[in-house]
């Protein structure tokens, strides 16, 4: 039934816009599976603290271990499911619709939704679309506020690399000239916009390349996670190798310096790596949204 309704919202209200995903995948999810998914999160914190509360004997698989370990993958995960939510939103629904639910206050009811669809400017079928779609909406914003509550006590303090307007897309992997393809996201910005640490960290590496021009390389405190920042157009003398950042500390200027045409941030992710390991480059799509939509 759910999926007959997304295809008569997409022909009747969003079919000329609908033609592709924003995120770049190959299709949306609708947004009660992902209200599902966020809830089966919830579900294991809430779990694992009454495990802990309780002081009972812990399973072969240290409970603890898995909490911590999620809670430091909690922002690319929420970042995952916005993205994924964002991309629903806008595929069944016209722009100014999107708009308009993506903005409705979390503590509405049903009633309450209704009267402000209605006073909106939609057009009657934009309006009908949107009351179908926006309860699961509502109900997933909660989900997504509960979620950052229960990870937020072993999440590390992250911030967006870029300190100013930014716009970036899902081009994970896309194809670049020289038979390459794109390992990392770019954030675009106007030249000269602040960059920043992301998190606590120590300068690893901070070069010149051909390709990435200025960059820099940061190992974070907590994850041992490896940002790499490509394309710099200026970094201050006291930067280098041993350098110590907290999150939001200067550390450039957005540029196009190296192979770049246009001024972005190009940012790589290395989980974990503790070191520059460019074979484990991961998609860092789902944290930036989480961290700069």
């Amino acid at each position: 039934m759910r999926s007959f309704l997304v295809t008569l919202l997409v022909f009747v209200v969003a079919a000329p816009a609908a033609a592709t995903d924003p995120s770049g995948a190959e299709e949306v999810t609708e947004i009660a599976d992902l209200v599902l998914e966020a809830e089966a999160e919830i579900a294991f914190y809430e779990t694992a603290f009454r495990v802990e509360k309780a002081q009972l004997p812990l399973p072969v698989i240290d409970i603890a271990s898995r909490v911590e370990a999620r809670m430091l993958r909690a922002d690319a995960f929420i970042g995952y499911l916005r993205s994924r939510a964002n991309d629903f939103l806008h595929f069944v629904l016209p722009p100014d619709a999107a708009h308009l639910v993506n903005d409705l206050d979390p503590r509405l009811d049903e009633a309450a939704i209704s009267t402000v669809l209605d006073a909106s400017d939609l057009s009657a079928a934009a309006v009908w679309a949107s009351e179908q779609i926006a309860p699961d909406w509502i109900r997933f914003q909660q989900a997504i506020t509960r979620l950052r509550e229960l990870a937020a006590p072993g999440s590390p303090d992250r911030v967006c690399p870029v300190d100013g307007p930014t716009f970036f897309r899902n081009e994970w992997e896309f194809p670049r000239p020289w038979g390459r393809i794109h390992k990392g996201v770019d954030l675009h910005a106007d030249p000269g916009t602040p960059l920043v640490a992301i998190e606590d960290g120590v300068v690893i590496q901070a070069n010149w390349h051909y390709l990435g021009g200025r960059q820099v390389y940061v190992r974070a405190d907590s994850t041992g996670d490896v940002y790499y920042y490509a394309h710099l157009e200026f970094w201050p003398r006291w930067l280098w190798t041993g350098t110590r950042l907290e999150a939001g500390d200067f550390l450039g200027l957005a540029g196009s310096s190296g192979n770049a045409l246009t001024p972005h941030l190009h940012l790589g992710w290395m989980p974990r790596s503790e070191t520059v390991d460019l074979d484990n480059l991961q998609n860092a799509y789902f944290l930036m949204f989480e961290l700069c939509e």
